[in-house]
């Protein structure tokens, strides 16, 4: 769950990272850089065919306390939740207590506009169901006491539903993506209705017992959670500490981002999934390889909580999080049978950016190839790619270059996060032409541009047949 922008939208996505670096020693070691990007502390695991073979704590929890980070320091997790909350839907299925295909006005029948919206399109991110954490009435929740970021007041899923209250669906249910935490703590809801328990009950139960995560609790608890870090953000241009939206925070991230974790027990949650001990080997597969999304390049797909894609040319299995003060990446290469899990107390910097110099560092000639150029680059084109991104990074934007769908998506509200997040990469130094992919009438261009923060990021923009831009999306990968 990511809060002020989504981590992956179709259109202005708004996945952006803070340089990147390289864990170990040298002059970018993670002493330097922690300084150099104001990360506060971070927590990395690397395992290596089922094999913990790092298992590092970096820098404080706590920015007044100096309390160090170690291997028991707690991090909220944000949108990898998701995986846990899809899991616990396919263990009902798996059960018989609810089809994939069954519609969301069985469950939760006050929730009009959604009514026909099916389980699947909600896992799948398909739905329609517009974003609560997008909508002005949330963002006005998030406000400063003294000079600690807080929540005005707490939720519950009647708010969150308030927030939705008469908006339409962005789209027919199944004939596009768009990432929503709304889909999420729909599902959270269901898992509630049909278990008869409550969504953090069944999942300590069904998936922390299962994969033997005794250090995994929630954000309601962050109180009383002894080794629990602090969180910090960028908020009206300050670094500012986001520990006060413990307990203010309870009842808005729910089936959508309120997992608190630790990166070894991530990598415990990821052995028990992959080796059939929270849901079958075939819902794994379902979890993990369902629709193409375009946008996304010519290998990526959104699963059922998890992103399917390549870096580096590499198959990669993952998702990240961000809520307000902490990012995190939990990111599973087959192919290699290695799992990279960041987990920072800041969005400063960016865990998914980490999590690949982390996988570089382990692979050199894999990222060294992954930098190539490819033949057949358009100047046309990729001076028409520079320029969208100059334009959503100083928020004009010239709407006659996008097609309707983009254009009503672009949404003063989600153009003004993508700008202050864009600020953060600084400017464009290097665009390296990856190739292009073509599906039915549309083409999707890829390029990897390096940015004076240090950052290194992939632009997708895909253009239809009537040359109109239909997508445009910056994310980490190759």
């Amino acid at each position: 769950m990511c809060i002020i922008v989504m981590k992956l939208v179709v259109c202005a996505l708004a996945a952006v990272a803070l340089p990147a670096f390289l864990l170990g020693a040298g002059a970018w070691g993670p002493a330097s850089s922690m300084h150099v990007q104001n990360v506060p502390g971070m927590e990395v695991v690397v395992v290596d065919h089922g094999r913990i073979v790092t298992d590092a704590a970096y820098g404080v929890r706590n920015v007044d306390t100096q309390q160090p980070v170690d291997t028991h320091t707690r991090f909220e997790i944000g949108s990898i939740t998701k995986q846990f909350t899809a899991a616990a839907i396919l263990q009902l299925r798996e059960r018989g207590r609810l089809s994939l295909d069954d519609r969301l006005g069985k469950y939760v029948p006050q929730y009009v506009q959604g009514r026909n919206v099916t389980l699947r399109q909600l896992l799948m991110q398909v739905s329609g169901i517009p974003n609560y954490t997008d909508t002005p009435a949330f963002r006005s929740l998030v406000t400063l006491r003294g000079t600690t970021v807080v929540l005005r007041r707490s939720g519950n899923f009647d708010a969150i539903l308030a927030l939705l209250h008469g908006k339409p669906l962005g789209f027919r249910p199944g004939t596009r993506f768009q990432y929503s935490n709304s889909n999420y703590v729909l599902l959270g809801r269901i898992v509630e209705i049909v278990s008869g328990m409550s969504w953090q009950r069944y999942v300590e139960k069904n998936v922390f017992a299962r994969a033997g995560m005794t250090e995994s609790t929630f954000m309601e608890n962050e109180g009383n959670t002894p080794d629990m870090a602090t969180g910090y953000l960028m908020f009206r241009g300050h670094i500012r500490d986001a520990g006060g939206t413990r307990g203010t925070f309870t009842g808005w991230a729910e089936g959508a981002g309120a997992i608190v974790s630790t990166a070894t027990d991530l990598a415990k949650w990821d052995a028990a999934l992959f080796g059939g001990r929270i849901v079958s080997s075939a819902d794994v597969r379902l979890m993990t390889a369902p629709g193409r999304l375009a946008a996304f390049g010519p290998d990526a797909h959104y699963g059922f909580g998890w992103v399917v894609d390549r870096y580096d040319g590499q198959p990669r299995i993952w998702h990240n999080g961000g809520t307000l003060g902490f990012s995190s990446s939990n990111e599973i290469y087959p192919r290699q049978h290695q799992i990279v899990i960041v987990l920072l107390n800041t969005t400063v910097a960016n865990a998914d950016t980490i999590a690949g110099a982390q996988f570089e560092r382990l692979h050199p000639r894999l990222a060294a190839a992954s930098r190539r150029a490819v033949a057949g680059e358009d100047p046309a084109v990729t001076n028409r790619a520079k320029a969208v991104l100059a334009q959503l990074t100083n928020g004009l934007v010239d709407r006659t270059q996008f097609d309707a769908d983009m254009n009503a998506h672009l949404t003063p509200d989600l153009l003004a996060g993508a700008k202050a997040q864009f600020l953060q990469l600084g400017s464009a130094t290097t665009w390296v032409y990856r190739g292009k992919h073509a599906v039915g009438a549309q083409t999707t261009y890829a390029y990897h541009v390096s940015f004076s923060s240090g950052a290194q990021l992939n632009v997708y923009m895909s253009v239809n047949a009537a040359g109109k831009i239909s997508g445009y999306l910056l994310s980490p990968g190759s």
